[in-house]
């Protein structure tokens, strides 16, 4: 079970990463005046997939493990 979460908080996080990086800057922007955020607060978007993905060892450890019988 521990490890199910762990997995699906690692790619939550990943596909946060990705989207708030790919939504951060427009591609081509030939100036600084052009790089305004495409989604303004897609930073934070990118900071909290990397918690997540920190988070998962946490969740990892602190999960007790199930015993099979």
């Amino acid at each position: 079970m521990r490890e199910r979460v762990t997995t699906m908080m690692v790619i939550g996080g990943l596909v946060l990463m990705i989207a708030g990086y790919l939504l951060a800057a427009p591609w081509g922007a030939t100036s600084v005046d052009n790089s305004d955020p495409s989604l303004p607060f897609s930073p934070l978007i990118f900071v909290i997939g990397v918690i997540m993905v920190f988070g998962s060892a946490v969740v990892y450890e602190l999960l007790p493990d199930r015993k099979r019988q």
